[in-house]
């Protein structure tokens, strides 16, 4: 397997460290972000047993000026980036009609939407001066407008169904690039974000996702998959 160069953000725990750990013990090339990497102990601990193959970047996904902050840094490092994983997110439990704050809908809309778009925006150049780019967006089955069947997570579910749509839009765009473009659900891992009850922990979720993207072909582009590959409803 010829290893990758990869950028991961929210890489400083839960499934993005898991994400990291894992592309780090195949070969990989790993460029890791989280907003203050200094108080990512784990990460911090990578860095230094592996300094030749992890390069770990400040970027907090909210802000575009530290997005493009660490775009720069990327160019001084690396040639390319053949696999863009957009990971960063966040959930806010406990909502419900009565209880609703624009503010937080916005916030959780700005991360875990919009920010993915600029974060690929910004890393363009680099996808495209890969072979073989891939860009995958962690959604989230709570996106499926085709699988809700509750009344709860009002902007978490909404966030991650913009992210559906905008991935699509996006794999429509780049497809004449020959970039990968797809949403995949990373199963209900055990991480800060999952809670107490998940299912599934962050480091088998993340060796399906590294599986999915070794197979992925441009035809693969624009779908909406699971963590073990198999489509999921969008």
């Amino acid at each position: 397997m010829t290893p990758k160069r990869i950028f991961i953000t929210g890489a400083n725990r839960g499934l993005g460290l898991a994400l990291t750990e894992q592309s780090l013990q195949r070969g990989d090339i790993v460029l890791a972000s989280c907003r203050q990497p200094e108080q990512a102990p784990e990460l911090m601990a990578l860095a230094t047993s592996t300094p030749d193959r992890l390069l770990l970047l400040r970027l907090d996904v909210s802000d575009e000026s530290s997005i493009a902050a660490a775009a720069r840094q990327v160019g001084e490092h690396v040639e390319a980036i053949d696999l863009l994983i957009n990971n960063a997110g966040v959930f806010s439990r406990g909502e419900s009609i009565r209880s609703l704050q624009p503010e937080t809908m916005l916030h959780t809309m700005h991360v875990n939407a919009i920010a993915p778009m600029i974060v690929a925006q910004h890393l363009l150049p680099w996808l495209e001066a890969s072979p073989y780019p891939c860009i995958l967006n962690i959604s989230s089955q709570f996106g499926s407008i085709q699988c809700k069947s509750d009344g709860q997570h009002y902007s978490y579910a909404s966030s991650k169904a913009a992210l559906n749509m905008l991935t699509r839009t996006l794999a429509f765009e780049l497809s004449p690039s020959g970039i990968i473009v797809v949403a995949l659900h990373p199963g209900w891992a055990q991480t800060d974000m999952g809670g107490p009850n998940a299912t599934i922990p962050p480091q088998e979720s993340a060796a399906g996702i590294l599986a999915l993207a070794e197979r992925l072909t441009l035809a693969d582009s624009n779908r909406f998959y699971t963590w073990q590959g198999h489509e999921h409803p969008w």
